[in-house]
């Protein structure tokens, strides 16, 4: 299988830009984009927001793992949540079945994007809850393929960067 038929998982912490990068690069390689909490949000009827309060974290990411395995093989750019990577099992099906892109930014620069999001179930936890998050999740994102910063860019920059790297990949090969 070539990196043109794997599934392309953009991996983060939240307001990385897995999305609207994710959205932009689909466009750039004639892709589909999935976006896996809103995949999880069309098959549950609800937002993130309510399973996460009715359910609770755990039910969440058992539903992320469950959506995980369902579009493994869907040849698509595939944003991830930021949690994803907490699940080993999950690391392999993404590395197996596609091409891994961390994308970072520092951890202030992050805090800044998302700390007024009230869509977001995880920043109640305040400032100090999400740094451990952050500090927690870092090994894990680190066991991506290539990885990439978005603290300085426009998604558009960070999409051509992608492409570069997808494009030197599939001509070692």
């Amino acid at each position: 299988m070539t990196d043109k038929e794997k599934n392309i998982y953009l991996i983060g912490f939240m307001g990385v830009g897995k999305t609207t990068i994710g959205k932009q690069l689909a466009e750039k390689l004639n892709k589909i984009f999935i976006d896996l909490d809103e995949y999880i949000e069309s098959k549950e009827q609800r937002s993130i927001k309510e399973i996460f309060s009715n359910n609770g974290e755990v039910f969440f990411r058992q539903l992320e793992s469950d959506g995980l395995q369902k579009l493994k093989n869907e040849s698509a750019i595939i944003a991830t949540g930021g949690g994803i990577v907490e699940n080993e099992q999950n690391v392999n099906v993404m590395k197996q079945t596609g091409v891994v892109i961390f994308l970072n930014a520092p951890f202030h620069v992050l805090l800044d994007r998302i700390k007024h999001d009230q869509s977001r179930p995880l920043t109640k936890g305040g400032e100090n809850g999400l740094y451990k998050r952050y500090y927690d999740r870092l090994p894990h994102y680190h066991l991506a393929h290539v990885h990439f910063d978005t603290s300085e860019q426009t998604p558009d920059q960070v999409c051509h960067q992608i492409i570069h790297h997808l494009m030197y990949r599939e001509a070692e090969k």
